[in-house]
């Protein structure tokens, strides 16, 4: 298997990434331009999906798929998906080559129009994978589709990422989310998660879940960010009893509800259940707040621990209070 060297010196400014050289090999996506049945090997011999790139890449030996956008219009620079992308070879890792932009960031995976199915956009289900500067984006008039990301693997790295889900009001149903974490020791760090484009709050859902045990799961800088016209179905997170394991850490992260731009305030931002097995707690850290919700966790489970204020039982930790006008 042939070694693929990459300049350094590039990713300094697309996207703010430096990559080393790699064992394995790079395999380059153009979605608008490419064609599955090139090799791609360069970007002049891109291939057109990141199915097919997938296809060609060999697990844990750091091989590096390069997802282009080619102009700033989505359709042009959007692999689109008419069923769940799984991304399953561990140590095989995702980069979009873009600006680096935070917000809808023109290297993008989406649904086909049409789809219209009980299912996720893309699930990271292998291990020891870096996915960065690329935008997730769930949003058809289908009223079936269940969310945009399951992040099921353990130990992967989502960076400056944007994970959009909920983003049609159509897809405002139970249980929808736009990311949903069941693996083990993630870091997800300068990302989006969510939408602030669409009215939710039809259906009980949220921004983030936890499924089965997530342990040691680790959010750094993100914007968790939605809006709503609902006081309690619709929130930020949502954590039933049995479901983490440790501790899910919140550093650093803004949850955005504009209720300065009408959004209704929410009662509480999250709901965690306390007990289960396993049980675990969720940490709020460094400069950790919310806008437009009155409380963390209403039922003040004990299990909200605020950095210096122990466990948060009240409204009372990094809340942002709407202005009167």
């Amino acid at each position: 298997m042939g070694m693929t060297n990459l300049t350094i010196g590039p990713w300094n400014v697309l996207g703010g990434l430096i990559l080393p050289s790699t064992q394995g090999n790079v395999f380059h996506v153009k979605p608008y331009s490419g064609s599955n049945d090139n090799d791609g090997k360069s970007p002049e011999t891109a291939v057109k999906t990141l199915a097919k790139a997938l296809s060609l890449a060999t697990a844990n030996q750091n091989d590096i798929v390069l997802l282009y956008a080619e102009s700033n219009t989505a359709a042009n620079t959007t692999d689109y998906q008419s069923a769940t992308l799984n991304w399953n070879k561990d140590a095989v890792h995702l980069i979009g080559v873009n600006n680096g932009v935070g917000i809808s960031s023109r290297s993008r995976v989406a649904f086909t129009s049409t789809y219209n199915t009980a299912s996720n956009l893309f699930t990271l289900s292998a291990n020891n994978c870096l996915i960065a500067n690329v935008q997730f984006f769930a949003g058809v008039a289908g009223t079936n589709p269940t969310g945009c990301f399951v992040l099921s693997g353990d130990r992967n790295r989502i960076v400056k990422s944007h994970i959009a889900g909920l983003g049609h009001a159509n897809n405002d149903i139970a249980g929808a989310f736009s990311l949903k974490i069941s693996g083990d020791e993630n870091l997800i760090e300068d990302c989006e998660i969510g939408v602030n484009t669409v009215t939710l709050g039809a259906a009980v859902n949220a921004q983030i879940y936890t499924d089965s045990s997530a342990t040691r799961i680790h959010f750094r800088n993100c914007r968790v960010r939605t809006y709503t016209n609902h006081a309690t179905n619709h929130i930020f997170l949502r954590m039933s009893a049995g479901t983490m394991d440790r501790e899910v850490i919140f550093e650093d992260v803004l949850f955005l509800n504009p209720t300065y731009s009408g959004s209704t305030t929410m009662t509480q931002a999250a709901v965690i259940a306390a007990g289960g097995s396993p049980a675990g707690g969720v940490l709020l850290v460094g400069k950790t707040s919310v806008v437009g919700a009155t409380d963390w966790n209403s039922t003040d489970a004990g299990n909200v621990f605020g950095m210096g204020t122990g466990a948060i039982t009240a409204g009372s930790h990094g809340l942002a209070v709407a202005v009167t006008r």
